[in-house]
């Protein structure tokens, strides 16, 4: 089955579209050019909305990465412009310990193995030579172009959500849907709510559990 997920393509954020359309039984479009209705204006965002919610609420393990970087001698800078949610930071064999910003900026530590955040940067204390560090996060990135470039939303035609094979599909449209109705006397409302906790369960079931599967560091 593995081997079947591998040559399969993830519908695109207009594919999308166009299942939520034809579930709710609405005339279909040809491109988001086309597009005038605030209705269908809203199902885009919905589709966005539901993405974000998703791959937010809990640890997926194909959101976590590892970056490498070089902090230079007497710099307090680790990472600039940093919007994801940090995991750990591991530098010289040693794991570097978090420490609020409060206590961090109020100079109560002394050690040099320790992070904080500073607006939307990570730093560190400052030492007189450079240091080679591993950052472990959790991307923010939740959709990517039909080039695989990572971005924070879908917004063209061509753009994929993040979320794997074969969940998809069924999270995004049926997690859309019960956005756009939010009305538990409509219908269809329970069914396709009872389908997107099923898709998301799923989701949950096939996310990593084992420690071996996740980002290895070797330490010394």
């Amino acid at each position: 089955m593995s081997e079947n997920l591998d040559v399969q393509i993830k519908p695109t954020y207009f594919e999308i579209f166009t299942k939520v359309l034809n579930e709710l039984n609405w005339r279909e479009v040809n491109d988001f050019d086309e597009i005038t209705k605030s209705e269908h204006k809203r199902i885009l965002n919905s589709i966005n909305a539901v993405n974000t919610e998703v791959l937010s609420s809990y640890t997926w393990d194909f959101m976590i990465e590892k970056k490498d970087v070089n902090v230079k001698k007497n710099s307090d800078t680790i990472l600039d412009n940093c919007s994801c949610r940090i995991i750990s930071i591991y530098g010289a064999g040693k794991k570097y310990k978090y420490v609020r910003p409060e206590v961090f900026l109020g100079g109560r530590v002394n050690c040099t193995d320790i992070y904080s955040f500073a607006g939307d940067k990570i730093i560190t204390k400052q030492a007189p030579f450079d240091r080679d560090l591993s950052v472990i996060y959790i991307s923010d990135k939740y959709a990517q172009d039909a080039s695989g470039n990572k971005k924070t939303k879908m917004e063209d035609k061509q753009d994929t959500s993040i979320i794997p094979l074969p969940h998809t599909e069924p999270v995004l449209v049926y997690g859309t849907l019960i956005k756009v109705k939010a009305n538990p006397s409509f219908a269809k409302f329970g069914y396709w709510r009872t389908l997107y906790l099923s898709a998301l369960a799923n989701m949950r079931a096939a996310s990593t559990k084992n420690v071996n599967s996740s980002p290895v560091i070797t330490l010394g």
